[in-house]
């Protein structure tokens, strides 16, 4: 799970005068950067058949955006669009078209005078919610107390192998049987 997010203020602002300067459209386009930081905000044309309550980026202008982060040594850190009279939840088309696991997807909602950006994961319907930081100050680091799968399944086989390793010496102090007359 992707659990934070950091949007430096100018780059906050590229997407809500992006959102605003589309409305009544929805906006749409790709967040770039490394480790939890974006450092790009990248406009993607909509191309649904109904922009005004949907988005659907063109096929041809994502191809070109994400073969142009690899050549920046840029990673996809998610992806944005706007709600131009709404709030920045995913609707039910939002939830249904996130084909991007485990990738945020920011929403800039346009409902009220200040505009409001949430980021989500969408992931086979689950929608759970990120850590977005915007500002210019670096977030502190996560704490992380939970182990990863591969380190669980590293304790796993490690106890596993302990528990054979006793019932093997176990067995070799036992005293040898009587015999049998």
């Amino acid at each position: 799970m992707t659990e934070r997010l950091w949007l430096p203020s100018a780059l906050a602002q590229v997407l809500v005068q992006h959102a605003r300067a589309a409305a009544p459209q929805e906006a749409c386009g790709i967040i770039a950067g490394q480790g939890e930081q974006a450092q790009r905000v990248i406009p993607v044309a909509n191309s649904a058949t109904d922009p005004t309550h949907f988005y659907r980026m063109d096929d041809r202008e994502l191809t070109q955006v994400l073969f142009t982060l690899e050549q920046e040594h840029l990673t996809l850190l998610g992806f944005y669009h706007s709600h131009p009279a709404g709030d920045p939840i995913p609707s039910p088309t939002d939830i249904r078209e996130a084909h991007y696991l485990r990738t945020p997807y920011l929403i800039v909602g346009l409902r009220h005078a200040e505009p409001r950006l949430a980021a989500w994961e969408i992931n086979h319907g689950d929608v759970l919610p990120v850590e977005l930081v915007v500002g210019d100050t670096p977030p502190p680091p996560i704490e992380n107390h939970t182990l990863s799968p591969a380190q669980r399944m590293a304790v796993i086989v490690s106890l596993i192998l302990a528990f054979m390793v006793v019932i093997a010496i176990s067995l070799a102090l036992l005293p040898p049987a009587p015999p049998i007359p």
